[in-house]
């Protein structure tokens, strides 16, 4: 019986010590979201895909070529509808107007947390709808003849697929697993450890006990980041790099917060081994003294 009581009181201790390092790697996830840091980091590697700047390009120059049009700019009638498009489709490839589009990114991030929370939501692409106006009109400008000669022509905004449908699904349902863990991982890993107390009949040495378990875990993964990334992370979640919580994770944790993740999981580290160090040495104080 008592080998049985151990054994629970030590499955206790680790499913538990394991749900509030998850409380910790998910409360970064929930803020990466909010701040608009995960979207960034999302454009930025849509962006990088050659097929999705083209498609950009060939959107805004219709919008331009359209809007010029729609202003009294016959580009066709002087022959220079071609090089016109050709013109923007071009400057959309460019590092500067990547900066540009970019800009507007961190200004949709209300955009893409209404789409990554929306509860009845039907599968479907992750687009943001991104203002160009200022950036097409500064290049049009620049064209020799027509420059001169074009208003200041509005767009409607360019939309931009920046993650197909199946994958942005798997990233809403990740995302909301770690919303669920940022609000309830810690209560219930405290609980099953709590419950691991009263389960064990040794409890002079539970606490340091459960207090090793939480810092080991959680420097573990601190580990794992430091080494391999967020993508090492991942895959010892539930289901791996390609399950729904290590989508969410590698696709909302970016470079850029990796340092958060780092820092939180490093305190936690260190708050359960230094009650491990406490509460051993209170029960080595306290333990009873042999009879001679």
């Amino acid at each position: 019986m008592r080998a049985l009581r151990t054994v629970a009181s030590a499955v206790l201790i680790l499913v538990g010590a394991s749900l509030i390092a998850l409380w910790a790697v998910s409360g970064v996830v929930v803020s990466a979201v909010e701040d608009g840091s995960a979207v960034h980091s999302i454009a930025t590697r849509a962006l990088s895909d050659q097929e999705i700047v083209d498609a950009v390009g060939t959107a805004i120059a219709d919008g331009a070529l359209t809007a010029l049009a729609d202003a009294g700019v016959d580009l066709s009638r002087l022959g220079l509808d071609d090089t016109v498009r050709g013109w923007i489709e071009d400057a959309a490839r460019t590092d500067e107007f990547r900066t540009a589009l970019l800009a507007q990114v961190d200004d949709a991030r209300a955009q893409f947390a209404t789409q990554v929370t929306e509860p009845d939501r039907a599968p479907a692409p992750l687009i943001l709808e991104l203002d160009a106006d200022q950036y097409v009109n500064s290049q049009i400008a620049r064209i020799p003849v027509v420059g001169s000669r074009a208003p200041q022509v509005d767009l409607a905004p360019i939309p931009v697929q920046v993650m197909d449908a199946s994958t942005f699904e798997d990233v809403r349902t990740g995302y909301h697993v770690m919303e669920l863990a940022q609000r309830w991982a810690l209560w219930a890993g405290i609980a099953l450890v709590v419950l691991g107390l009263f389960v064990t009949h040794r409890a002079r040495w539970f606490v340091a006990k459960a207090g090793l378990a939480v810092g080991a875990i959680a420097g573990g993964l601190w580990l794992v980041l430091t080494w391999w990334g967020v993508d090492g992370i991942a895959s010892v979640l539930p289901g791996g790099s390609g399950g729904t919580a290590g989508e969410a994770l590698t696709r909302l944790v970016t470079q850029d917060t990796v340092d958060a993740l780092q820092a939180r999981l490093g305190v936690v580290s260190l708050v359960g081994f230094a009650v491990a160090a406490v509460f051993l040495v209170v029960a080595l104080v306290t333990r009873p003294r042999a009879r001679r």
